[in-house]
């Protein structure tokens, strides 16, 4: 491939995941976004590189103005945005619905010399979505990726005040 270059990126079904169009959070955008304001934009993506304790702070910062967060994430970073769910929950009682999915990145190469043909690469990356939320308000409990939350003998005090419902500072 020393003899082509990237021309056009494109995220096929890829809603919620790419931060710039025709960029992947994961491929080369910022490390992570998180957004304000109603449902579906409260999010956190989770990519490669992001720090997993930057997630879970912001996560929780979400959490503390809204009722939900989502963790979204591709590819290899599905597995840290899985760890973060299960942190997360561990700090406070959160219902979960996690879905599943999967987009298609088209790649297009262009020569640099003459008498090569344009490249297309296509592949698929699966995605996933887990929505935590502090109450049923929006929830279907009824989804087959719906979790319960933990029973509190299971959370970790010192992160979550049981008796006002806010998170507080742990001691140090």
């Amino acid at each position: 491939m020393d003899k082509y270059r990237l021309v056009e990126e494109k995220i096929i079904g890829g809603n919620g995941f790419t931060n710039i169009e025709g960029r992947t959070a994961e491929s080369g955008g910022d490390e992570m976004t998180t957004e304000g304001g109603d449902f579906s934009s409260c999010a956190v993506r989770v990519t490669q590189q992001a720090k997993p304790r930057t997630c879970i702070t912001n996560a929780m910062n979400i959490l503390n103005g809204n009722n939900h967060v989502e963790l979204k994430a591709m590819g290899k970073a599905i597995n840290k945005a899985v760890t973060i769910a299960e942190i997360l929950k561990r700090k406070m009682p959160l219902h979960q619905v996690t879905s599943l999915s999967s987009c298609e990145i088209v790649n297009v190469f262009e020569p640099l010399e003459e008498g090569l043909d344009t490249v297309v690469n296509q592949h698929y990356v699966s995605c996933v979505t887990i929505t935590l939320s502090r109450n049923l308000v929006g929830v279907d409990v009824d989804d087959i990726g719906y979790q319960s939350p933990l029973p509190m003998e299971e959370l970790q005090p010192g992160d979550f005040n049981t008796q006002t419902g806010k998170i507080v500072a742990a001691a140090t």
